[in-house]
């Protein structure tokens, strides 16, 4: 991660050093892409459907993993008095059950996040159009997502988020 920050600010400083007479008309700017997507009603309406979605998923999830430790406890209980080979099918038993449980877990998490991906993409696409259509009017060259970009300052002229925000839409 710290090499793809690197590799972006060392791109950003040979974009932007002037090495001509055309660098110095080089506009950028910089959006806030989480913020304009966290704070708009589609993006609270997604984040409310993927809460509902894990809560779902979640409450079984939550119900098995309580049966396990029941069981786990109930193992420990009994187990003084239990003969080896009984012990061991219990173990066992507990092994597979826990081991089916942690799948279970991936696979919620894998179906959150591919659900996450697809209802999102929409939203990026209309972000992108937002973007595009900002930086055409402020005849931007460059336009950098505050998030992802590594930066640690930049101008507050060169944020571009409201004017985003008010075409993306609130």
């Amino acid at each position: 991660m710290a090499k793809l920050g690197m590799g972006v600010m060392l791109t950003l400083v040979l974009v932007l050093s002037p090495l001509g007479a055309g660098a110095a008309d080089f506009k950028a700017g910089v959006v806030d892409s989480s913020d304009i997507l966290g704070k708009s009603s589609e993006g609270k309406k997604l984040q409310d459907s993927l809460t509902r979605k894990r809560d779902e998923l979640g409450k079984d999830l939550q119900r098995q993993e309580q049966e396990i430790g029941r069981m786990v406890e109930d193992f420990r209980k009994q187990a003084g008095v239990m003969k080896d080979a009984a012990k061991k099918q219990r173990q066992e038993e507990l092994n597979k059950r826990a081991s089916d449980f942690q799948r279970k877990v991936a696979d919620a998490d894998k179906q959150l996040a591919q659900l996450e991906q697809k209802e999102m993409q929409p939203l990026l696409e209309k972000l992108k159009k937002a973007v595009e259509a900002v930086a055409q009017e402020n005849k931007l060259d460059m336009v950098m997502d505050k998030r992802g970009s590594g930066l640690l300052f930049i101008t507050p002229s060169l944020d571009i988020t409201e004017k985003v925000r008010s075409r993306f839409g609130h």
